[in-house]
């Protein structure tokens, strides 16, 4: 008798498509053994989920790919509560006298509104926004770089702002990322922005990425680091554990967001 699985593809679909949202990535052979269907019929799945963009098909199965990205004055203004929570944990990590740099974002600003004002540092930019609220910084030497602003990034990321880079060493970046996977590592949309990130993390002692849910155990098109290269993966406090497990052993160290504390300076 044939499995009401193999039956009705479309249901078998719409359940990968539930697994994927939940876990991020699917294995072939698993889904072939739960559904009661041969690993053929999941790989037609797979294929037909990958041409209507709900995944990527890799070797053995499937990553979840994130939603493309929107342009950045558009993100600012959504999700600041989660985006806050992510801020004051990796605004935390930096230490006074330190030389770091911040990548452009809509998480990094919220990273840059969440710094202590009594901290000496050096920062780099090449997001203009992030640079005003780093003005604010009495204790901090802005260096914003140079160059055509990418409307939907936010910042600067040509062959200009990749050739100032060489110029620096920073202690530490936070650095942006569209998507995050265990195998994949951090990856970015656009093939530019993919490149200037490299330069930043080759520039810097130490990476920490904040990202929010969506963007974990998803794959985005281009590489940008693996892994291992992360000092410190800052996640949502409700971050599910089904898509936080498969990191374990891969990277640093991994920290949970917790509610902003805005700082006042008294003039």
């Amino acid at each position: 008798m044939t499995s009401s699985h193999e039956a009705f593809p479309g249901e078998r679909q719409r359940l990968i498509s539930e697994r994927l949202a939940l876990y991020g990535r699917v294995i072939a052979a698993d889904l072939a053994s739960e559904f009661n269907v041969s690993e053929h019929s999941i790989r037609r799945d797979l294929g037909a989920l990958a041409a209507a963009g709900l995944c990527k098909r890799v070797y053995g199965g499937a990553i979840r790919l994130p939603s493309a990205e929107r342009p950045l004055s558009v993100r600012v203004g959504q999700d600041t509560a989660r985006k806050d929570t992510l801020g004051q944990t990796a605004a935390s990590l930096l230490r006074a006298g330190q030389h770091v740099f911040i990548d452009a974002g809509s998480t990094n600003l919220a990273i840059a509104c969440a710094i202590d004002p009594l901290l000496t540092l050096t920062v780099a930019t090449n997001s203009p926004l992030i640079a005003v609220e780093l003005m604010k910084l009495p204790g901090a030497e802005v260096i914003l770089l140079g160059g055509r602003v990418n409307p939907v990034s936010g910042g600067v990321i040509g062959l200009t702002a990749a050739r100032q880079l060489q110029q620096f060493s920073f202690d530490l970046c936070l650095l942006g990322a569209c998507a995050i996977d265990p195998d994949n590592g951090i990856t970015a949309f656009g093939l530019d922005d993919a490149e200037f990130k490299r330069a930043v993390v080759a520039a810097s002692g130490q990476v920490v990425v904040a990202v929010t849910n969506e963007k974990l155990s998803s794959v985005a098109h281009y590489q940008v680091a693996s892994c291992e290269e992360v000092t410190a993966l800052v996640v949502e406090p409700d971050a599910p554990h089904e898509r936080l497990a498969p990191f374990s052993g891969r990277i640093g160290t991994i920290m949970y967001g917790r509610p902003i504390v805005r700082h006042s300076i008294n003039v």
